[in-house]
This record gives C-alpha cells, structure tokens and sequence, in this order.
C-alpha cells in the first residue's frame, strides 16, 4: 500500500494500541538526534566522536525537520510559510555571517516542525532524554571514570561531573526539572483527581527528590544562579499550584504582565547593562553578585553596538588566550549576536506563550516561562532545545488564544440569542 497522505498515517508502537503520527516520528526523530548531538558536545565523550560526526548529525536533523514540515502539512502555503521563514533567516542573518545564520535556520526548522506535536508529548520525549544522556556522565563520574577533576577556585571547590564545563551539569538539569513538573501536571482525564479535565500536581516525593538534587548540584558544582531559579521554580510551584494560592489566574492584569513580562526583563537589562558604571557602589556589588556579567554586557554594547541584521561577535573563554570576554545574557548577547529584527520577534515568540498559559490557566508553564525570563538576564538559554523545551510551545499557545477567541465568540452569540428570544 502507498501511503498518499502523510499527516493521518499511524505506527503502532505496543500492544496496548498506542499510535504516533507519521510526522511525530520524524520529529521525535529528529529531536533525538539533536540532543544526544548536544549532550556529547558538552562532555568528555566529545573525544570519542569529534566535531566532524555532531556536524554531519545537525545537518541530518535539519534534513529530517525539513521533511517533517514538507511530507506532512496539509496545504501549499503552509509548506511555503517553511521555505519563506527558512529563507528569511538566511537574508537576514547570514549576510553577516555563516556561522551566526546557520544556529538560527536550525531552530526556526525544529520550531515549525514541531508543527502539530502534542508539546506535553514533546515535555514527555525531552525529559526522558534529557535525563539519560545527563545520568550518563554523572554516573560514569561517580563511578571514577573522568578526565575533569574538581577545581578549586578561591575557596570555590567545584566538580564538573563529566560535562566540560563546571557549570553544564547544573544549567542542563534546569530542563529535566521543569520537564519532569509538567510531565506531571497534565489534565486528570479519568477524574481520579476530583474531576475529569483538572490538572493533576507532582507528588510531594517527587517534589522532594528534585530539590534534593538541586541543593546537590549546587553543593558539588558551587553554580548559584542555575540553583536560584530552579528553587525558585520550585517554590513558586508549591505556593500557586500546591497550596492553590492565586498568583496566577486569568484576569486583566495577569494576561498585560504576561504579555510584556519578557519584553520589560529584556529592557531592565538592556538599560542597566548600558548605564553601568564600575565606579557607581551599587553597580559594583550587582556585578560582582552576577559574577562580572553586568560588566561584560556593557562592555560587549559598547564593542559592538546594536544593528538591525546582527553582527559577529568575537569572545574568549580561555584567560590564556587575551582578556576574558564572554557574553552571557541571552538579552544582550542575542540582540547584538542577532540583530533588532530577530530579537524582537524572539520577544514577541515568548510573549505570546506566556500570554497564553495565563489565559489557559496553564499555571506550570506560567511559572516555567517566568524562570525562563528571570535566567535569561544572566544566561543564554532562549534559543536552546536541550535546555529550554519551551521553544516548542509555540503552536500549543496559539492554538489556546485560537480557541479561547472562538468561544468568546460562541458565548456572544449565544447571549444575543437569548436576548432575541426574550425580546420575542
């Protein structure tokens, strides 16, 4: 049999009857590779496969979204939108350099592939592996098998667990944290939890284990900022979702706070980081408690200024190499690495999910997205799969304001119908 038409094709996956889209295959797919791809650049496995093999795998996975967007959407301008977007990336970024455009055309394909994916499905595939291909280096380390040994650093003993920098372990297990408190909070479709269609919460051992690991990381790794937000996550689940207290819910100045809350943190940076004065008290003590980010934020808007299209920027990571220079906000170092046209619309991406898990009273991803726009201050994760699965929430969010708008409309409808019949 020719299978003709895409998107309605099915596999079986066990017995029970489960079945995945032709086009969840290929993406899963594809989003398998990219992490596994991903993790290994960031441990000591790295040696045993080279830069040459995760190349040729990120080419492959491009490949793969791409087939994804072209074998299963169901009209012609939906396939163009993929080229057009895809096409724009190019003109807009890589004019100014390959290596700046081609991480951007990456996400912009496994972003529209994601296209029609269940994203808790999605929260489901990135956690589980996420969290094998973070044990296995932690694990290989706990056992004595590591080329990276704990450093100590004024007084700062930290250890890298296998990954290549002392800070990986910690800012890739910020992912599997919010995966895993999502995973478990989709809607209770069988009414166990006191009706059908509520939102089930993560157990309070589940709740326990992660915090554990967190203080761990922190403890091992001394990574302050990965530990703030994620007990900050934590602590605000337990508050709103928990114990049901309100901070959260669909109102007026809830969804205005959700629509601009990443735009004012993109802004509150920006300007703190262009006024900085290391002869101003206060500024000092705010950069010596981000670790010299402040400094080199400002530092990096006076090399390199702002421009519509982007431009190259040039860091070093290695002291013995010249001067440090490193930009970590991902405000800062996206909207001069990408340009205005590109960070804005980034802005306006976020926005739109956290407007819509307002209105849905989707509290978790609220909370998700909020920690997302407080570490984007100090780190560069926006635009970064295999630490921030919220990339893909774009087409559940729109979907949601899609439905919202539709049953506002059916209410009016049926308000003005009454209002006849009374008036008959």
């Amino acid at each position: 049999m020719i299978v003709t038409n895409y998107q309605q094709a099915k596999v079986r996956l066990d017995h029970e009857g489960i079945r995945i889209s032709f086009g969840e295959v290929l993406f899963f797919t594809g989003l398998v590779l990219w992490l596994i791809q991903f993790y290994i650049s960031r441990t000591i496995f790295l040696e045993l496969f080279g830069d040459t093999i995760l190349t040729v795998t990120r080419y492959f996975c491009m490949l793969i979204f791409f087939a994804k967007i072209v074998l299963t959407e169901t009209t012609l301008h939906k396939r163009a939108a993929a080229v057009f977007i895809t096409a724009a990336a190019v003109f807009i970024v890589v004019q100014q350099n390959i290596n700046t455009g081609m991480p951007l055309i990456q996400i912009l394909l496994m972003i529209y592939g994601a296209r029609g994916i269940s994203f808790r499905r999605i929260c489901k595939v990135s956690l589980v592996t996420c969290l094998v291909l973070w044990l296995i280096p932690v694990l290989t380390y706990s056992v004595g098998y590591n080329e990276l040994e704990r450093s100590e650093i004024n007084g700062r003993v930290r250890e890298y667990l296998n990954f290549v920098f002392v800070t990986f372990g910690a800012i890739n297990f910020m992912n599997i944290l919010f995966c895993t408190f999502y995973v478990f909070t989709e809607p209770d479709r069988a009414g166990k939890n006191g009706g059908i269609g509520q939102r089930k919460t993560v157990p309070w051992p589940l709740i326990i284990l992660m915090t554990a690991v967190t203080v761990w990381l922190y403890m091992v790794t001394d990574t302050s900022l990965p530990f703030a937000i994620c007990m900050l996550f934590i602590v605000l689940y337990v508050i709103i979702v928990k114990f049901r207290i309100p901070f959260i819910r669909n109102n007026l100045p809830c969804r205005i706070l959700g629509a601009v809350f990443f735009p004012l943190m993109a802004y509150i940076t920006y300007y703190v980081a262009k006024i900085y004065d290391s002869k101003v008290k206060w500024m000092t003590k705010l950069n010596s408690f981000t670790h010299k980010r402040l400094a080199l934020s400002h530092q990096g808007l006076e090399t390199y200024g702002l421009h519509l299209f982007g431009t190259q920027i040039k860091e070093n990571t290695d002291s013995t190499k010249g001067t440090y220079f490193y930009l970590d906000s991902a405000y800062i170092k996206d909207m001069i690495y990408f340009g205005l046209i590109v960070f804005i619309m980034i802005l306006l991406f976020y926005s739109v999910m956290l407007y819509a898990s307002v209105l849905e009273n989707d509290r978790t991803l609220a909370i998700w997205l909020i920690c997302i726009a407080l570490y984007s201050m100090f780190n560069n994760l926006l635009l970064l799969p295999a630490e921030n699965a919220t990339l893909f929430g774009i087409w559940y969010a729109l979907d949601l304001i899609k439905w919202h708008r539709k049953k506002d409309r059916l209410q009016s409808t049926a308000i003005k119908r009454r209002k006849i019949g009374h008036a008959a």
